[in-house]
């Protein structure tokens, strides 16, 4: 599964991202914050409609 996800990953990014050397620095800092942002706007959305559901009543 893993070598499934790298060779899609490789080939968006058209790197080698079993190659530590292919990567570039930013990268990895860079999904992490977009993963955070999209997992966080998530949480937050249904937090979000959770308290209008209770205010109604």
């Amino acid at each position: 599964m893993l070598d499934f996800m790298l060779s899609i990953f490789s080939g968006i990014f058209q790197m080698n991202m079993r190659d530590h050397h292919d990567i570039p620095f930013a990268l990895p800092l860079v999904m992490a914050a977009l993963t955070g942002f999209i997992v966080g706007f998530a949480i937050l959305h249904f937090i979000g409609n959770d308290k209008k559901t209770d205010e109604g009543n």
